[in-house]
């Protein structure tokens, strides 16, 4: 697996000379219903409980204890930035730790995961088991670069600081049933979870070595099934959840988080990574930011152009900032001219917003990135700046961010189209004319516009945007005075599920 690793900066280079651009991927993992699916589920009174099913999962909302540890470490900069040691703050900085179990799986270091596929008398696997460990634990295909693998995408994507190729795959399982016998619910689906894990354990299966943290849980696996789905937000589908059989224990281990998902879609094709990619997604702490009902709430999510929405490219600035993958450069007054060189290799990313810090994840602000098409974005429809409007304000109990890209009043995470299109509010896929180039502008009497969710100026601006091989640099401006961000006060931990 050190072969990735050792080549992970020349592969880097060699892309970004080549730029290479292909046609967007069609799937997603939970991806939305097919065309002419709502109406026959609406028709058949399966669209309610299916939407239902999808809400009940989470998926489309932040990881709990991951939001709370970035809580706490912005809590944290704020004590030392007020001449106050976090460590000798005692309740005020312990308040807001979380209990290790709720944090997740780790987002950096070495993690080992394991995978457990399942195949059925009536569904026989089509994929052997090296060949899935291969695409998620090694070096995978090169040919489908850059969702080769599970390891190899976030080794890229964390820019070297997290390790998944000491992976193992289990399997595979064959039951003595078939598929159709398995009650589709909960305890049917940890039945036969528990059921493999137990014959792989009295194989004599260590599991003790996938509790990373030493907390007494194992943070995340894979159970990877064979046969066809039935559709968005059915059992037979792509999720992420948790285990809720507190009592099962492996190697004296508890279980906490895991993805289902098939082994191909459609069934009989070759496995790919690109849906365990988007699932541990969520296992790292983020949210879909698709659109789930565009009945509901603002269209469009981000226009696919994410990993945690269309499967597409990389995590978004904004993520990797929530995963303590990056600290953006920050500019809260004046004006900077600032050259970013490509997210997918550097992590470069501007904040901006008055009175701003790169501790304040949840207010509202702009992040800005340039996007070339190398790494992990070598996929996306050209190169040039992408601006994200977030409001990551956070609801009464401190919990959760009070929006989301589903079902809101507005979004939590929102692509300005510099093409002043508002093609993916229209629940179109983003293109080419999403992204800020040479000649275009952002700012209060743009369109789109700086102005923030409330209607108020927020006098951000973004203008002189040239290009100089694959670094995109541009004059950040706060043209006027706002009342400063304030960091939110301590959550109750006990309101947290």
């Amino acid at each position: 697996m050190t072969g990735f690793r050792n080549r992970w900066a020349l592969s880097l280079i060699v892309a970004l000379l080549l730029g290479v651009a292909a046609a967007p991927p069609l799937s997603r993992a939970l991806e939305p219903p097919r065309p002419g699916e709502v109406e026959r589920f609406r028709k058949f009174k399966e669209w309610e409980p299916r939407r239902a099913f999808a809400r009940e999962l989470g998926n489309h909302k932040i990881r709990p204890g991951r939001l709370i540890e970035a809580l706490r470490k912005a809590r944290r900069a704020a004590l030392s930035a007020a001449g106050v040691s976090p460590d000798t703050a005692g309740p005020m900085a312990q308040a807001y730790a979380p209990p290790p179990a709720m944090a997740g799986m780790p987002t950096r270091g070495s993690v080992k995961l394991f995978a457990l596929l399942i195949d059925f008398p009536d569904y026989p696997h089509g994929n052997t088991q090296s060949f899935v460990n291969n695409r998620l634990f090694g070096n995978g295909t090169p040919a489908e670069s850059p969702y080769e693998s599970l390891a190899a995408y976030y080794y890229r994507s964390s820019y070297g600081q997290l390790f998944l190729d000491g992976g193992t795959t289990l399997g595979w399982y064959t039951t003595s049933y078939n598929r159709s016998t398995i009650p589709q619910t909960r305890q049917g689906r940890e039945s036969l979870i528990k059921e493999a894990i137990t014959y792989f354990r009295n194989q004599g299966h260590d599991f003790t070595q996938y509790d990373n943290d030493g907390d007494g849980t194992i943070d995340y696996f894979l159970v990877i099934w064979s046969g066809p789905d039935n559709g968005w937000g059915g059992f037979w589908w792509g999720y992420q959840t948790s285990f809720g059989d507190r009592n099962f224990t492996v190697s004296g281990k508890r279980l906490q988080d895991y993805s289902w998902q098939w082994e191909s879609n459609p069934a009989g094709g070759p496995f790919t990574a690109r849906v365990a990619i988007h699932e541990t997604g969520h296992a790292l702490g983020l949210a879909d930011y698709y659109d789930y009902d565009d009945a509901v709430g603002p269209k469009g999510g981000v226009g696919r152009l994410d990993m945690m929405d269309g499967n597409w490219g990389d995590h978004n600035c904004f993520s990797k900032w929530v995963l303590d993958w990056i600290t953006p450069t920050v500019v809260a007054s004046g004006s900077s001219l600032i050259p970013l060189n490509p997210s997918a290799a550097s992590g470069e990313a501007v904040l901006v917003m008055p009175g701003i810090t790169s501790d304040d994840r949840f207010a509202e602000f702009f992040m800005v990135q340039n996007r070339y098409r190398s790494g992990n974005d070598q996929t996306v429809p050209t190169d040039g700046l992408l601006v994200w409007h977030v409001d990551a304000a956070l609801n009464a109990s401190g919990t959760d961010f009070l929006y989301n890209n589903s079902d809101a009043a507005h979004k939590l995470l929102r692509l300005m189209e510099a093409d002043g299109l508002e093609e993916i509010e229209q629940n179109k896929q983003a293109n080419a004319g999403d992204f800020y180039l040479p000649g275009k502008s952002f700012g209060d009497v743009t369109t789109p516009s700086s102005v923030a969710y409330s209607g108020q100026p927020t006098r951000v601006d973004v203008g002189g945007i040239a290009r100089a091989g694959t670094v995109f640099s541009a004059t950040y401006a706060i043209t006027g005075t706002l009342p400063p961000v304030q960091i939110p006060s301590a959550p109750q931990m006990s309101s947290v599920q």
